[in-house]
């Protein structure tokens, strides 16, 4: 009887944690999500599942630019600059041209050339049962030595759209699925939602063999950067043509 029981109570665990893994497996994310310092990495935006039943017709992605972006360190609100933890991430992201998915894309930009996100759309479109997989390269992004900085996950901005609409018109029922931070901006979602506050994670890992941390560090630090909510509603717009198409003004 025991037996039976502890059987029983084994396999609720597996089917809890495959249902766990699978809606997990469910929102649009970034593969790989991890990369370590120094290693250049090929790396994609995955569109897991459309609208409802609606396909996915274009994709917008807003990156943090480091400059206006809120940071955490180990859970607490840092002041400074992402630059007193990495050397040079301002130059790193690069945009892939792939006709692959979309038939149209285009890189998004800061004042001095940064990418600092990208959109696709147009052409084909994803189904809303299949994946589609967004390309981007990460450059060898490099941790300052002298910080205690062992992780920095960054926080990108996703909107998977169905329809182009105004802003004012958008259903997450129907017209777009938003991946993004809960940051005050347009763009957050609705709370609540399946999706609110969930965006796409990527990590930067310390090389703790080549670029140990200072003792005096301890553990090292975790550090967490969002777009700030003017980032977000200033870069989150696709613009072709210099004309925006979505959302519609």
């Amino acid at each position: 009887m025991l037996l039976k029981t502890v059987t029983q109570s084994l396999f609720a665990l597996i089917v809890l944690s495959g249902i766990i893994f699978q809606n997990a497996l469910a929102h649009t994310v970034i593969e790989p999500p991890q990369v370590t310092e120094g290693k250049s990495s090929n790396n994609h935006v995955v569109i897991t599942h459309g609208c409802g039943d609606e396909a996915i017709i274009g994709q917008s992605v807003v990156i943090p630019d480091g400059n206006s972006s809120t940071i955490v360190a180990n859970g607490a609100p840092y002041a400074g600059s992402l630059s007193d933890f990495l050397q040079n991430w301002g130059n790193v992201i690069t945009f892939v041209q792939d006709r692959s998915v979309f038939s149209e894309q285009d890189r998004k930009v800061d004042a001095n050339g940064n990418t600092i996100g990208f959109w696709f759309g147009g052409g084909r479109t994803v189904a809303s049962y299949a994946r589609g997989h967004i390309p981007f390269v990460s450059g060898a992004i490099l941790f300052v030595p002298e910080s205690c900085a062992k992780v920095v996950r960054f926080t990108f901005a996703v909107a998977d759209i169905c329809k182009i609409t105004s802003i004012n018109n958008m259903s997450e029922e129907d017209s777009v699925n938003f991946w993004t931070p809960a940051v005050g901006s347009k763009y957050d979602g609705t709370p609540g939602g399946h999706a609110y506050d969930f965006p796409a994670f990527f990590t930067i890992n310390r090389d703790l063999e080549t670029n140990p941390l200072p003792e005096s560090c301890g553990a090292g630090q975790q550090i967490t950067v969002k777009p700030s909510a003017a980032q977000v509603d200033r870069d989150m717009p696709i613009i072709l043509n210099g004309t925006q198409v979505w959302p519609q003004p």
